[in-house]
């Protein structure tokens, strides 16, 4: 088990997620979950899910029962939802209704019900708080996707959001998951999640389009693949050594305005409908390379100047 987080004592982690507890939801975040669960020796009594097959398989792998009723989950002093957004509020009214009582788990506290959503905070569980249960927003800030190892958890951060005795509890279950805990206030849920999509969903799409061009250039798929991922590996890498303004490279970092304007070329001859793309992101990129010192002012302008003459 990772180190406690400062000042709460190693008793105390374990006190605070000890007990039984319920998974509701076996998609990608679900099923790699209960399999760090049971990894750490806290493994799922219950995976629950409207798809019996797809909760059977996730019970299977970790030795819980597995179930399409919520109301399983009632003998579980934890009680987890991976389950979309748009469900949660429903999933919290069916939950309040059919698995109390809520007001008292482990140790006479009370049930601790958490979801794994990171746009909203631990107000969309109120039905539950209302019911008695200590109530968190608890968002792994990884990716997760079919296949996701439940090593992923392992250093990452997870945003918390909740009232302090659900922080507390939500703190310890971090450590035995083995990841970093970052509270971010239910009010600034929206932005927070907003920026961990354009670090990792508009890389995927950058991905795609860096493709899409070679694939203007002759190149098949496989080959194309062999450029961008191991470059992509290369740059995750340098940003975890180093902050942004420092791991840039490239030409306009170094003021290339006239590479900038081959690549404006290119564009305009094979995929114009990508020149809005390249210009945005250039333009951002400028922003940084400003900001990390390396950019001159006047070459700055120079690049922008063929950007806006590019749109």
């Amino acid at each position: 088990m990772s180190a406690p987080p400062a000042g709460m004592p190693v008793d105390a982690v374990v006190g605070a997620v000890v007990g039984p507890v319920a998974v509701v939801g076996a998609g990608a975040l679900g099923r790699a979950l209960a399999a760090r669960l049971a990894a750490r020796g806290m493994p799922p009594s219950v995976v629950v899910s409207p798809g019996s097959r797809s909760a059977a398989r996730v019970a299977a792998a970790v030795g819980a029962q597995a179930s399409g009723d919520l109301a399983a989950t009632r003998g579980a002093a934890v009680v987890v939802l991976a389950v979309p957004d748009a469900a949660l509020a429903g999933v919290a009214s069916e939950l309040a209704r059919v698995a109390g009582p809520w007001a008292e788990g482990v140790d006479a506290a009370p049930r601790l019900v958490l979801h794994t959503s990171g746009a909203v905070g631990a107000d969309v569980l109120a039905p539950l708080a209302d019911a008695g249960a200590d109530v968190l927003a608890f968002h792994p800030a990884q990716a997760f996707a079919a296949g996701t190892p439940p090593e992923a958890f392992e250093g990452a951060a997870v945003a918390l959001g909740g009232a302090a005795r659900a922080l507390d509890r939500g703190r310890a279950l971090a450590a035995v998951l083995g990841m970093r805990p970052v509270v971010v206030p239910d009010g600034s849920r929206a932005a927070y999640h907003l920026a961990l999509s354009v670090a990792s969903n508009f890389a995927v799409a950058l991905a795609a389009v860096a493709a899409e061009i070679l694939g203007t250039a002759g190149l098949p798929p496989e080959d194309a693949d062999a450029l961008v991922g191991p470059l992509l590996a290369g740059t995750v890498a340098n940003l975890a050594r180093a902050r942004p303004e420092e791991a840039l490279s490239g030409p306009i970092v170094r003021g290339d305005a006239v590479t900038v304007g081959r690549h404006l070329a290119a564009l305009a001859a094979a995929a114009p409908h990508l020149t809005p793309v390249y210009a945005a992101l250039a333009t951002e990129t400028v922003r940084v390379a400003v900001r990390s010192g390396r950019l001159a002012p006047a070459d700055a302008d120079a690049i922008l100047d063929r950007l806006a003459g590019a749109l």
